[in-house]
């Protein structure tokens, strides 16, 4: 078969595909409030790379993070849900319980994403960013930079989508008193986070000004007035509210893979 017929196939194949799984896009609990569009903002800037979903060795897409990459739940929720639509894809992750952007600078770890060769990476920190007591906007930009310049260094040709945290709660000491062997022991409360709105907006303005691909988890799920609550009323948080249910994992992975899954339609479409 010639190279252009077999082009044309894959690419009707691909629409087919996409049209049949239209029908059933993921939604968020009926419970959650304030919820926006899952789109990609900056879509456009996929292009190049998209492209090689088409190319006989395929498209590599890899997602680095926090704990929230490294429980395997969200990344392979992913990759699973990408595999519907995208032919070709070679997948792949590393998380790090912890970690910030910063620590994916290291060359250990700009090493491992290189060798990996991807056309695309997922970058999905900013939990432990917002933990922080002396969360910095200009210091976080700066961070995301050097990571940023590093693995295009590295990795000619890649491009990003950088992701936005889900939301999280902080734990507080909020009492003591003794048990019955007279032992102090303390109890505790949570309150939201009021840092993750300024990561998230930080994050969006970061991509917007270096014309980066974002996608806004935490204002699609409810943003500062709703997310944390959205997740945690749908029982799709952990028990340290910090973490999610594999549930709430699935949601979310779905939901990334096809706002990629849409964008990649609109662009072999046209």
């Amino acid at each position: 078969m010639r190279r252009g017929n077999k082009l044309f196939t894959t690419i009707l194949m691909t629409l087919a595909c996409l049209c049949s799984y239209a029908q059933k896009w993921t939604q968020l609990p009926a419970s959650f409030k304030h919820t926006q569009k899952n789109i990609l903002v900056g879509g456009e800037y996929l292009d190049s790379a998209l492209a090689h979903a088409l190319d006989s060795q395929g498209i590599k897409i890899m997602q680095i993070g926090d704990s929230h990459v490294k429980g395997k739940a969200f990344p392979n929720s992913i990759e699973a849900t990408l595999r519907t639509s995208i032919p070709n894809l070679h997948w792949s992750y590393y998380g790090i319980n912890g970690a910030v952007a910063n620590r994916f600078t290291d060359n250990d770890m700009i090493t491992r994403v290189a060798n990996q060769k991807p056309n695309i990476v997922i970058i999905s920190f900013g939990t432990n960013e917002s933990h922080s007591t002396s969360y910095n906007e200009s210091q976080h930009s700066q961070e995301l930079m050097r990571l940023i310049v590093r693995l295009e260094k590295a990795c000619p040709g890649v491009r990003f989508i950088l992701t936005t945290p889900p939301g999280s709660y902080l734990r507080q000491r909020s009492g003591s008193y003794r048990n019955k062997r007279g032992r102090r022991r303390y109890t505790y409360s949570h309150s939201r986070n009021e840092t993750t709105p300024r990561v998230a907006k930080n994050i969006m303005n970061f991509a917007k000004t270096y014309h980066i691909t974002a996608w806004d988890l935490y204002n699609i799920a409810g943003g500062e007035l709703y997310a944390c609550t959205n997740w945690k009323d749908a029982n799709l948080m952990n028990t340290d509210q910090i973490h999610y249910t594999v549930e709430g994992y699935n949601i979310m992975g779905k939901l990334l893979a096809e706002a990629i899954i849409k964008d990649y339609w609109i662009r072999i479409a046209q």
